[in-house]
């Protein structure tokens, strides 16, 4: 196992109460040393964060929610402009590439027909695209709340863990705008501006447009291919709002953002496989168990440079990616005296076409023995000793090389409309109703295909003996051995002929299948929702709501698998309905001091595992159900210069959706199941301070115990490689990206300098504890070893506010760290791993006109 990060975190443990109280005292030691000054400071102190993670507009500090809210300014002065910095400072979040978790909760399987566990709502409007944080530093974002815990009352779909809010900035009725410009190590280059103003009496409008560029990071040593791992993004919004009247406005929002980048084929730090793979009569030689492809790196002629350097590898395909994603938006709202009714529709559209080396490696040092996986094949049909053909003229092995290919093409439409009404009224009751509707049609498209001269086309004995004379009594090609003179197969096809398994080449011979899959889904949900607030007193509200969601799917897969899977194909169908609910009690219990309880229920759809290589059915999961018990306690102290927010909760979890993996034919597949319970307990806590009138600290820590309850399963891989094939009780194994501990502390220093202007230097600081990528919790292959990161900003903004200057950098320490695993190739025994970025810094301008 490869290890990235020579930073280690042995021993390091906290305890919630002990951070809660260290940050009690901490602030209640400082404050007490200068009460007086304090309350004499001419500060605002915390900036009022106003959020609708409710859907109605309430003050942060007074939500009945385990929420973390980040402003566009505060996004600014902690340098956060991707996910990875949400992470830094949310609690209990993970994200990485193709996967979101809160407090445990996430999406076992990127398959179609699986579901997220975390909902992503841009602008009231749910989409499944991760890659919504990485479109251009949040550039037209005006808030990000991170909602923690089951939203499954008030929220469209699939937010049994929770949800994170996008809301983008509105067309203002004064002229203003920004030009920003970034450059750093890497060649990282940010040009963006936005323009917003009235368009007349009625109408205002707010467009953005950026550009983002940056060299690639890992270096290709192939070097007449290419590096890969760069950045080249580009993204417009525009934004038309119309006031119609008082009570009665309407919102066209359309955006569209562009990626065409190389991407990286991945990560692979450990050291190849080169020895041939020799398994005797059980397997075909030069093949492990549990795989249907030859082990490409076998003979391989030079080491993994990665396992030096984790930046560097050695492929001969360039890798593409080309992205687009366009949303429509449009929302309107009308106010008739205490009602106010909302309609949100959206259409999201997205293409995604991807080729990546599949094997990781560069044919040009391949070296895989066919003389000597001849002579095996050749003795496992009879022939005593095997025949063994060397190079007629050297007397050296033949050998063969690959060179392998991965593609993806996907896309998607979703389309969604709500209806929603909140009442205002002057009483202790009120409520919030609606109806939702969701479509989504998606298709998706993936293959690996492997090429090479002896392997999918042309025949090694036939192009080293074919030109001999007959009279010689050499082989003139390998279909002399299968019975059938003039047959010149490659090596695949050699075995499949021989032992009757399919074969599937290319369209144009130049290659053949390893695998393929075409994935077809639509998706329906409905839903129907109401919770009603009663207001006992004016310390005491109780809040009582309702949704029944209704999800139908409908689709199919065409999948081939060479040696296991013919070409096969699978339609079905399915629904499946639920009603959840909420309960809540919200105190306040003064003006600074508010207490909230609730216990609420979550609820997954139901799913498919299309595209899995199996002949068996689609594995069909039942829906997730999820019961939280939560308490929260959020403290203003000081005048409002410091804000305590502590959550404390339970989760019990019933048929939670769990990614394990069989091994079928030969081949080790992904399988979708229902485990059978699980339950989370954790604490969060979030803290902001002015120590000072212009010291400010914020810190957060979450701590997670998860585990699962009752869940036996046996790990293919492990019985593949390692030939550990029993079945396994995982009861008591912390569910997948769950560390138990995470925390962050950032330090803002403001120093006025008059007329002059302000400078702000702002330094943060983040732990992620350990955590797994499986379900299995192997230390070998799923443990993710905890990490940390440093961050600084140095800025300088003009006394008017229209000029600010920026130094940054980012992982300051340069440790690219290991954010998940994926699992061990049973074709090469690698394992490829997601990291971190490494340390990025640069200068910013930014100039603010009105």
């Amino acid at each position: 196992m490869m290890v990235l990060n020579t930073t280690k975190h042995n021993g390091f443990k906290l305890t919630p109460l002990a951070w809660a109280l260290i940050c009690i005292s901490a602030s209640s030691t400082t404050f007490a040393q200068d009460q007086d000054a304090d309350e004499t400071a001419e500060t605002a102190g915390i900036e009022v964060i106003s959020i609708t993670s409710t859907k109605r507009v309430t003050p942060l500090m007074e939500t009945g929610q385990a929420v973390s809210a980040f402003s566009e300014a505060s996004m600014a002065e902690m340098n956060i402009d991707g996910s990875q910095d949400l992470v830094q400072y949310s609690p209990s979040l993970i994200i990485t590439s193709s996967r979101i978790s809160i407090r445990g909760v996430g999406r076992p399987t990127t398959a179609l027909g699986s579901d997220p566990g975390v909902g992503i709502y841009t602008d009231g409007v749910y989409n499944t695209e991760n890659g919504i944080f990485e479109y251009c530093n949040f550039c037209d974002i005006d808030r990000i709340e991170v909602l923690r815990g089951p939203q499954g009352t008030l929220y469209g779909r699939n937010a049994v863990g929770g949800a994170i809010n996008v809301i983008s900035k509105e067309p203002q009725r004064d002229f203003g705008g920004y030009l920003n410009l970034e450059v750093g190590n890497d060649g990282y280059l940010v040009t963006q501006g936005q323009i917003t103003g009235p368009l007349g009496d009625t109408f205002s409008g707010i467009a953005t447009i950026s550009k983002i560029k940056r060299d690639a990071l890992q270096e290709n040593l192939a070097s007449d291919v290419g590096n890969l791992d760069n950045k080249d993004r580009t993204y417009y919004s525009m934004t038309l709002k119309a006031d119609w009247t008082d009570n009665f406005s309407s919102s066209l929002r359309y955006m569209n953002y562009e990626r065409s980048e190389n991407p990286s084929p991945g990560y692979l730090g450990d050291a190849y496989p080169t020895e041939f793979v020799n398994l005797g009569a059980a397997n075909l030689p030069g093949i492990y168990p549990g795989s249907n492809a030859l082990n490409h790196v076998s003979g391989y002629t030079i080491p993994n440079p990665a396992v030096n350097d984790i930046n560097q590898t050695n492929v001969d395909t360039l890798g593409q990616q080309d992205v687009e994603t366009t949303r429509l938006t449009f929302i309107s709202t009308l106010t008739v005296d205490d009602l106010e009714f909302k309609y949100t529709f959206g259409d999201n559209e997205f293409t995604y076409d991807s080729i990546a080396d599949g094997d990781v490696s560069n044919a040009a040092f391949g070296g895989m023995n066919f003389s000597e996986m001849f002579r095996q094949i050749t003795t496992l049909v009879g022939i005593p000793g095997g025949v063994y053909l060397p190079n007629p003229v050297t007397g050296a092995p033949i050998t063969v090389a690959s060179d392998m290919t991965a593609s993806v093409i996907q896309s998607g439409e979703f389309t969604s409309h709500e209806l929603q009404v909140v009442s205002n009224y002057d009483s202790a009751l009120n409520f919030i109703a609606g109806v939702y509707y969701f479509n989504s049609k998606e298709s998706q498209y993936s293959d690996f295909v492997e090429r090479g001269f002896g392997l999918m086309q042309g025949d090694p004995i036939a192009a080293n003996y074919g030109g001999f004379p007959p009279e010689f009594g050499l082989p003139a090609d390998s279909g002399t051995f299968l019975g059938v003179p003039g047959f010149q197969p490659g090596l695949y096809q050699f075995y499949s002929s021989l032992i009757g398994a399919p074969f599937e080449a290319t369209a144009n011979g130049d290659g053949g299948f390893l695998y393929y899959g075409q994935n077809d889904l639509e998706t329906t949900a409905t839903a129907l929702y109401g919770q009603l607030e009663y207001q006992v007193n004016d310390e005491l509200a109780l809040t009582a709501g309702l949704r029944y969601s209704n999800d139908e799917k409908s689709g199919g897969d065409d999948v081939f698998a060479y040696l296991s899977v013919p070409k096969n194909q699978h339609q079905l169908d399915d629904s499946w309905s639920k009603v959840t609910w909420r309960l809540q009690a919200d105190w306040n219990v003064n003006k600074d001091t508010f207490v909230y309880g609730y216990v609420s229920t979550g609820y997954r759809s139901g799913g498919f595992n299309l595209g899995a290589a199996t002949a068996a059915p689609v594995d069909v999961v039942d829906p997730e159900e999820l019961t939280a018990f939560e308490v929260g306690y959020k403290k203003s102290l000081y005048n409002n210069n410091v804000n305590l927010s502590l959550a404390a909760y339970y989760y019990d979890y019933a048929d939670l959706q769990v990614l394990s993996t069989v091994t079928e034919g030969g081949v080790t597949t992904a399988a979708f199941d229902n485990a059978a319970e699980a339950t989370v307990i954790g604490l969060e806590a979030e803290l902001q301070a002015w120590l000072t009138a212009d010291l400010r600290v914020m810190a957060t820590y979450s701590y997670t115990n998860s585990e699962y309850d009752n869940y036996t399963a046996v790990d293919s891989t492990a019985c593949a490689i390692l030939g550990e094939c029993d079945i396994q009780d995982l009861s008591g194994n912390q569910l997948n990206m769950a560390p138990e501990t995470k925390l962050s502390l950032s330090v803002s220093q403001f120093f006025a300098l008059d007329d002059m202007g302000t400078v702000l230097l702002t330094a943060g600081y983040s732990y992620v504890g350990e955590q797994y990528s499986r379900a299995f919790n192997r230390s070998d292959w799923d443990q993710v070893d905890s990490y940390d990161r440093i961050d600084a900003r140095l800025s300088w903004t003009s006394a008017s506010e229209a000029f600010e200057v920026a130094a940054f950098v980012r992982n300051a320490a340069d440790e690219r760290d290991v954010l998940r695993y994926s699992t061990p190739s049973t074709v090469t025994r690698l394992q490829n791993a997601e990291l971190s970025d490494p340390i990025s810094y640069g200068l910013q301008l930014r100039y603010n006109f009105d």
